[in-house]
């Protein structure tokens, strides 16, 4: 006689259960999307189509700027680190490295960059060449590592707000080359973005 009303509260529990087990919301598959485009996942900050559409539109202004686009030999340009002025912890690489790349391919020799963030590395390689334990082209010796005409800044100043209806984001990016002598900016664009909504996510 007991054997049956336990075996009959056990059937009403899996089937009380099943329902609620349907009803879980299934997480969309890992997928392929356009890096220039807004995806599902959105944030208030900095995203994949902002560095995009920044890079492009400072690399079309400053090949157009007379300094590079009227040189008779190739300005050397050293790429200092981005400087962020908002309240996320982005990783501000992704900008200048984009950047960086873009002009390169797009300035077909027009442009030359230093890479300073290597200098240990630079500095021990010329030093073994010349103490004859690394072996070398004489040729191509020089006296100094290369200096540079001028500096490519960047910068991004943020701008928040809240109310009961949500979260706004404010934030101007912007470039400049200096320079590398006198210090005067010769040249300076920007590219500003406005985001609305509720939600945000974490940067990783």
């Amino acid at each position: 006689m007991t054997v049956f009303p336990r075996f009959a509260l056990a059937l009403l529990v899996l089937a009380a259960s099943m329902p609620l087990t349907g009803c879980k919301k299934k997480a969309f598959d890992i997928r392929d999307v356009d890096p220039g485009q807004a995806g599902v996942v959105r944030s208030l900050g900095p995203e994949s189509q902002d560095a995009r559409r920044l890079s492009e539109l400072m690399v079309r202004s400053l090949l157009a700027t007379p300094e590079v686009a009227r040189a008779t030999v190739p300005p050397t340009i050293a790429m200092l680190p981005m400087e962020n002025n908002t309240r996320f912890p982005f990783n501000k690489e992704v900008f200048t490295t984009l950047l960086r790349a873009s002009l390169n391919q797009e300035a077909r020799g027009q442009l030359r960059f230093v890479a300073r963030d290597i200098l240990d590395d630079i500095e021990a390689e010329r030093a073994g060449k010349r103490e004859g334990t690394l072996d070398y082209d004489p040729t191509r010796r020089t006296r100094t590592i290369a200096g540079v005409d001028y500096f490519l800044k960047g910068r991004v100043d943020g701008q928040s707000w809240a109310s009961r209806k949500g979260q706004a984001e404010y934030a101007v990016y912007a470039f400049s080359l200096i320079d590398a002598e006198t210090g005067i900016i010769l040249w300076e664009d920007l590219m500003d973005v406005k985001k609305e909504g509720k939600d945000d996510v974490i940067y990783r």
